[in-house]
């Protein structure tokens, strides 16, 4: 049986925390909740080397003191005194070490990690786990823009909400042409809704594990495997995929929402299959443009607008001024 580890990557709202409840169902496989810290450890610390006593408690204040370390529910204190005992340990195998721990929580044998801003840091994490595989999670862009634009994570502007997935498909591209692309296995999130154990299947075949029936009844864990904070946009996972949920912007974009996402996502989208609405080149001119006025004209539009709102809103707080005796307009 394979036990190399395995991360969920990609851009977000792309179908990653289902695909996560769906594997960690499987009597093997578990996947704790997002981590992220893996980002500033990798910019800091060496991999190639046993780290000292001062980078191995630099390693346990830069997970321990991120934001999604209370995610991992265990205590912070005793996991920096547990990695100090560590007998020259590098960087894996302090990192590994969280991993492990839910591994004997859950009473299973083999760990992933469901992160999708990894995709940035592929071959690091290659290098590190050197039998790792990877799993990178692909959703039409005008879908993952319309859902990060309804949750207003980047803002208010059509375009912000398009650079999480363009700069993962930008990624991917390149890991797509290097000798890493065979540790890569490219699942669409349409597949996956749209015949979901045939999808599974080809997930636990490129893992190298048995498919299970029970992992098509996901739902019963989803309670325990999605954090409280993040309940509210994750309410589909207690129900079956809705076939309904593909190509939503079909239904619930407007024409001009749809040409801006093409004019900044086109040659992704076209390059990954899906289809352009606005695929003659004649458009080419008004991408151009619309690309130009995004970047250059908005940011000024944003700022008139924040300077006004203050202006306003300190007008509004201004006291009433009163005559001497307390009386407006009365001497």
């Amino acid at each position: 049986m394979n036990s190399a580890p395995f991360f969920l990557v990609g851009s977000g709202r792309s179908g990653s925390t289902l695909l996560r409840a769906i594997l960690a169902t499987h009597s093997r496989l578990c996947i704790p909740p997002e981590s992220w810290y893996l980002l500033p450890l990798l910019e800091q610390l060496k991999t190639d080397r046993p780290l000292s006593s001062g980078e191995v408690d630099r390693a346990g204040q830069i997970m321990t003191s991120h934001y999604r370390w209370p995610d991992m529910n265990l205590d912070a204190c005793t996991f920096r005194r547990n990695i100090a005992e560590l007998n020259k340990p590098f960087l894996r195998d302090v990192v590994e070490f969280v991993y492990r721990k839910h591994l004997e929580r859950e009473n299973k044998l083999r760990w992933g990690d469901k992160t999708p801003g990894y995709i940035k840091i592929i071959p690091q994490l290659a290098n590190m786990f050197s039998d790792s595989q990877f799993i990178h999670l692909l959703r039409d862009g005008r879908d993952v823009t319309r859902s990060f634009q309804a949750l207003r994570w980047h803002g208010p502007w059509l375009h912000d909400n398009a650079r999480d997935w363009i700069e993962a498909m930008k990624y991917n591209t390149r890991w797509k042409c290097s000798p890493l692309a065979t540790r890569i296995f490219q699942l669409r999130y349409e597949d996956l809704v749209l015949d979901t154990e045939k999808t599974v299947r080809n997930v636990c075949s490129f893992l190298g594990e048995q498919f299970e029936p029970q992992m098509l009844s996901w739902q019963e864990i989803v309670g325990r495997l999605v954090p409280p904070r993040e309940a509210h946009i994750h309410g589909k996972l207690t129900h079956r995929p809705n076939p309904a949920d593909v190509h939503r912007w079909k239904r619930e974009m407007t024409a001009h929402k749809i040409f801006v996402c093409e004019a900044f996502m086109g040659r992704h989208l076209e390059r990954f299959g899906y289809e352009r609405r606005f695929k003659n080149i004649l458009w080419e001119p008004m991408f151009r443009l619309t690309r130009w006025y995004c970047h250059a004209v908005l940011p000024i539009v944003s700022l008139n607008a924040k300077v006004f709102r203050f202006f306003r809103n300190g007008l509004s707080r201004q006291p009433k001024h009163n005559g001497p005796f307390g009386v407006r307009g009365q001497p």
